[in-house]
Order: structure tokens, then sequence, then C-alpha cells
């Protein structure tokens, strides 16, 4: 390895040594907390044990033992995680062995001796797309070494070349490369300490209040008892507040370290592509799994999701003209920022990751050279690589009960669904993304469909290019950043400096800073208005040359009815979520029943929008004969949802699903329409072209 590249860098020492001094200030107050709550107990014990033995009876022994529990209770809050095991869900995992895939373990094996650290002590793999180690934690853990174990995604490996697989596996094992790197998991473990005192209460709780049922003198103790406790966290939490920054501090230092061995191991490029990939690749396989929850009620699933996850993403690939070397999407730099144009860069304390443009940046400054371990994706390391993809899909659909019989669909069938609902669900390709993120025109009055004076001369290709997607982005970008620097105008949040477009500012400088990308914005807003004039001018004069401008009137005329619409049903739907919010929480009967009159009030408007759902021809496309029949229902019912002290569940049920039911309606109408207004401008498109031939 090249020299020092395991070494923790000083920056990482320097948040390592930060954090150490937040500890031991915790520790300091904790262990001046403890003796106080050990003396309190010690006090309150032998009150109790005097009171009782002055005068033995009913009440001395009532509040003698009201005593003892006090000074326990506080003790028992102080000293309880000890006995806290924090133990990882493993249902969704299956454990694989080195006889089972030798060739993985190979390559374990060989990271393990390259990076100096120790072989976990099992191997997990999942349908996930991530890697990660992973072991049970307790106090015991900062004292007591604990063999972690390793997890394994196949969604990672079906979507990763050999040499990305490499590097990411180094990365985890980074985490744990040298003794100087044990001070992260030492600060990890002790803040797990800290937040399990102050927020994990539930066991203690629950024996509190077990104990305040016993009698009322008791719990009057009781309460005396949370009312110390209460001041013991909020000097305990003020304390927390600075250990979590600073652990999160070093949290972020041990994630650039860990990618500086992976990059030794491996080499920086490995890591950079299968950082810029991930996104996509996880993207796919949760179009996968939508495509399958939306299957359950015709107990429909698959033997092997993982081959549709590719076809997923090699589909997304080619819609973004991303380039495929070695069956894989090489998805650059340019790609994955293309969504991003933000110039806003704050130091963000709150996070435990820094950001993948942080990460990329740092493995291009190290440059190391590419080590090769294999050709081709990472998935074909797997021995009955087949038999292992579908035993993992197995166990994910197993958590789902399908009743008797289930259905199993082949890849064919859902290569020819997923393309089938691309083709109702998304735009032409002539648009290139443009009209996901913008609308059609839709404040037109009746003149603007006048034969139009083309002043220009510019084909279709010309208004969706690149150039005027970015301006999109661009706008977007703007209006982020200015709204998080609004925030820090308001002190919303603490931010003593923070750069824009590689420039330095202070918080007095965001007034200045807020006017000028007000301007900046506004500025292109207009331009993007003009763009869209000139689209609607363009496809407009395409109908008057092909005789159908009626046609175009009318798709459009649909469009802006529907469209001019949304709004006030967005606010109706907004508002009776907001209203019924409280059914999804544990609530006091008495709030239940002062919340119930806002329902009914609420429930009148929204069935007065139900109606005009059922009664517009503009929306019976998108409303089936069920769904009607269920709304029906519904808005002929007079529910009182909850009486008694208890809920009626089918009556909530029954509200929530005709909620459901109209936002669903109200979107896929007016995406509907949008989308036959669009189809018809590529239709008028596709004519212009045959006739230019």
């Amino acid at each position: 390895m090249y020299e020092n590249a395991l070494q923790p860098s000083e920056n990482f020492r320097k948040m390592a040594r930060k954090s150490i001094q937040a500890i031991l200030l915790f520790v300091l107050t904790y262990f001046v907390l403890v003796s106080a709550a050990v003396g309190l107990t010690m006090l309150s014990a032998f009150a109790g044990f005097m009171l009782i033995a002055a005068k033995p009876m009913f009440i001395t022994i009532m509040l003698g033992g009201g005593l003892v529990c006090f000074g326990l209770l506080i003790l028992i809050f102080l000293v309880k995680f000890i006995f806290k095991v924090n133990k990882i869900d493993r249902s969704h995992l299956t454990r694989v062995t080195q006889s089972e895939q030798p060739e993985l373990f190979k390559m374990i094996d060989e990271i393990v001796a390259e990076v100096g650290t120790d072989f976990p002590k099992k191997v997990y793999f999942s349908s996930e797309v991530n890697a990660s180690v992973f072991y049970d934690s307790s106090f015991w853990s900062m004292f007591l070494p604990v063999r972690k174990n390793l997890h394994i995604g196949l969604g990672l490996m079906n979507t990763i070349s050999i040499d990305e697989l490499k590097a990411i596996l180094a990365h985890e094992f980074g985490h744990f490369s040298q003794k100087s790197m044990r001070t992260g998991s030492y600060v990890y473990n002790v803040n797990q300490v800290i937040y399990n005192t102050l927020y994990d209460n539930e066991g203690y709780g629950n024996f509190a209040q077990k104990l305040a049922g016993i009698s009322s003198y008791f719990g009057i103790f009781v309460a005396l008892a949370n009312k110390i406790i209460g001041g013991i966290q909020f000097i305990l939490k003020k304390i927390y507040d600075d250990v979590n920054l600073n652990h999160l501090a070093l949290s972020r230092e041990m994630e650039f370290h860990a990618d500086t061995v992976a990059a030794n191991v491996a080499g920086s490029e490995a890591l950079i592509t299968a950082l810029h990939r991930l996104q996509l690749a996880d993207y796919s396989l949760n179009n996968v799994f939508g495509y399958y929850n939306g299957k359950i009620k015709d107990k429909e699933k698959t033997n092997n999701i993982f081959p549709q996850q590719k076809f997923v993403m090699d589909f997304y690939a080619g819609l973004q003209d991303i380039r495929i070397e070695n069956y894989l999407p090489i998805v650059t730099e340019e790609h994955y920022s293309k969504f991003n144009k933000s110039k806003l860069v704050l130091k963000d304390q709150w996070s435990s990751h820094p950001s993948t443009a942080d990460r990329v940046a740092h493995l291009k400054k190290l440059d190391y050279p590419l080590k090769s371990y294999g050709s081709g994706i990472a998935i074909d390391l797997l021995v009955n690589k087949d038999m292992v993809l579908q035993q993992v899909t197995k166990k994910l659909f197993d958590a789902i009960d399908y009743g008797d019989s289930p259905i199993i669909s082949d890849a064919d069938k859902f290569e020819e669904d997923f393309l089938e609902d691309q083709r109702q669900n998304a735009f032409h390709r002539l648009y290139n993304g443009y009209f996901d993120f913008r609308n059609p025109l839709n404040d037109l009055e009746v003149v603007a469909f006048e034969k139009p004076v083309l002043s220009f001369q510019l084909r279709a290709n010309d208004f969706f290019s690149d150039e005027n997607l970015s301006l999109i982005y661009l706008h977007d970008g703007i209006n982020g950043d200015l709204n998080t620097i609004k925030q820090i105008d308001d002190k919303f949040f603490e931010i003593k400096t923070f750069d824009y477009d590689g420039k330095r500012y202070t918080q007095t400088d965001c007034s200045e800073l807020i006017k000028r990308l007000e301007s900046e914005s506004e500025e292109l807003d207009n331009h993007l208005k003009k763009l869209d004039i000139q689209i609607f001018e363009y496809f407009l004069g395409l109908s008057f040359e092909q005789g159908r401008n009626d046609e175009f009137a009318n798709f459009y005329g649909d469009y802006k009815a529907i469209h001019s619409l949304l709004e006030s049903q967005n606010s109706c739907h907004n508002k009776i979520v907001q209203v019924t919010s409280f059914m999804h929480e544990r609530t006091a009967v008495e709030t239940i029943e002062q919340q119930m009159y806002l329902v009914k009030d609420e429930e009148i408007i929204f069935k007065e929008e139900l109606l005009k759902l059922l009664t517009n021809p503009l929306y019976a496309e998108q409303i089936t004969a069920e769904e009607k029949e269920q709304i029906e229902k519904f808005m002929a019912s007079n529910y009182k949802y909850f009486a008694g002290g208890s809920y009626f569940d089918f009556q909530v049920d029954e509200l929530f699903e005709s909620i459901r039911l109209f936002a669903k309606i109200i979107n896929d109408t007016n995406f509907k329409s949008k989308k036959k207004l669009l189809d018809f401008y590529a239709e008028l498109e596709n004519i212009n072209k045959l006739v230019a031939g």
C-alpha cells in the first residue's frame, strides 16, 4: 500500500481530539450526577428505613418504601444503559459461508490482509443496494473486542463491477483498519450510551408507572423522581449537543479515511464510478419493488428480482444517453450532477456523511491508479448465482402473505408491463425531460389560438435542447439556494459563514445576496416563460399547417379546465389530511372528541369536491366502476368515526380510502390531460418531419 495511506489525516486527529474532549466533559458531569444519585439513594434509603423503624404502620411503610424507590429510580435512570444491548435486525439477511462462495471470500480475505484488519465474524446477503459492517453493541463493546459482521446487498453486486465491489468492501473495512481508527468506534459507542440515557426511556417509563400504580404514596415519590430526572436530562442534553456535533464531524472524517483506504486498495476511479452509479441502481431496484407492491392484490410475485433491476437500470441509462461499458452504465460526474445546479456550500454540521460530490473530489485528489481484480459484473463472482438470487428474492417475498397459490411472474411479463407503463406514464422522448419539470402554458385567452405569425425558424429539438433544460435546473437551483439563504437570514439555523458561487459570505451578507438571487430567478423565469410561449406558438403553427387547429384547441381546453381546478382540489385534500392526521397517532380521548368536530366540518367540503369529480365528464376516464361505487358509498354515509372511547375502524378506513382515491383521481387526470396534449404535439412534429422529408 502507499506509505501512510492507512494513517488518519490531521483533520481526522483534530476531530477525534475534539470528540474526546466533549466526551470527557460529559463523563465528568455524569460522574458528578451519579455520585450525587448514589448519595441521594443511600440517604433516602436510610431515611425510609428509619421512618419505618421509628413507627411501623401502613403509612410509614408506604412512605418509607416510596423514599427508597425515589432514590433507586434516579440511580436506575443514570445506569440503565449498562444493560442496554443494541441488536441489529437480521430477519432480512441470508448468511453465506466460505464453502458456498469461495471466490467472494477470497476477495474479502485479500482485502482484509491488505487493510490489516480482522476477517468478519459472519457474512450476510440481502436484496439491498448497499454494503455495511455491523455488530450488536452495548456499553461493554467499548472495553471488550467485538468482531464485526459484513453485509453485502445483491442489488449492489448486480449493478457494479468486480473492481468496484473490491473498492466498496475496502471502504467498509477501512473504518477498522488500524488501532488509531478505534477512536471513531469508541466515540460511536459513547454517543449511543448518551443517547440511551437521554431518549431511550420506554422501559424505564413502564417500570416507573408500575411503581406508581402500587400506591398513591409511591406515586408521589415517582413524580418527584421524574422532576429531578427532568433536570438531569436538561443538563445532559446541553452537553449531548456538543458531543453529537463532534461525533458527526468525526464520522465525516472517518468516511474520507475509509475512501482513502478503498482508493489505495482498488484505485480512485473504481470507487468514483460506483458512487456515481449507486443512485441509479437503487432507483431501478425501487421501481421493481414498486411494481410488485402493486401486484400483491393479484397474488403475483417473481422468483428473481435482480435481472429485472438490471433491465430497468439499462432502460433509464438509455433514456439519458448514458453509455454502457462492460454491461454497466457509466454515470459520469456530468450526468450525476445534472439536476443539481446549487451554488451554495454549507458545512452540514448535522450530517454524518460527506456529500458524494465531496467524496469524489477527495478521491480525484488522491488519484490512486486502478488495481484491476478481474473483469465482469460483481454478481458473477457467485457460485450457483441464479440459485442465490432466487433464495434472497424468496426471503424478500416471504414477508408478504400471498394466500394460496401465488402467481409466479416471469421476466418477460415484467419487461412488457414496465415498457407499457413507460408508454402510458412518461412523456415523449422529443421533450428531453423538459415537461417533467414544467407545464404547458395554462393561462391562455381565446385570442391566443388564432393563427400565429411565426418570426423564428426553429425545430422542436431546438426548444428541448440540453441548454434549455439546464435553465430549468439552474432556476430550481437558484430558488433552492434562495430559500436556504432566507432561512439563514431569519436565523432559522446558526451558520457563521457559507460559500456561494465560490465566494465566502456571512449572515450579515444575506440581504444583499437575497436581492441578487431574486433578480436572477426572476430573469430566468421570464426567459423560460418566453420559451414556453415560443413552444406553444410553434405547435399551434403546425396544427394550422396540418388543418388540426380545432383538435389543438380541444386538447388545450381540456388540459386548461382540469389544471385550473387542481389548486383548489389540492387545498381541499391537504385540509382533510391535516384535520385527520391525529387519527394516525396516540391521542387523548378528550382531544379526539374535540377534533372530530373539525373532521365533520371538513368532511362536508370534501364530499362536495368528490361529487364534482363524479359529475365532471373530464374525470370519468380515470374513475373505475369500483372506485365510483366506493366514493358514492362514502358520500351517502354519515359516519361518526369515534364513540365510547374507541374508533370505528371500518368507518375510519372508508374515510382514508376516499381521501386516497381523491388524490389519485385528480393527479392521474391532470397528468393524463397533460400527456394527451403533449402526445398531440409529438404527433404534429412527426408529421412535420415526414413532410419536410
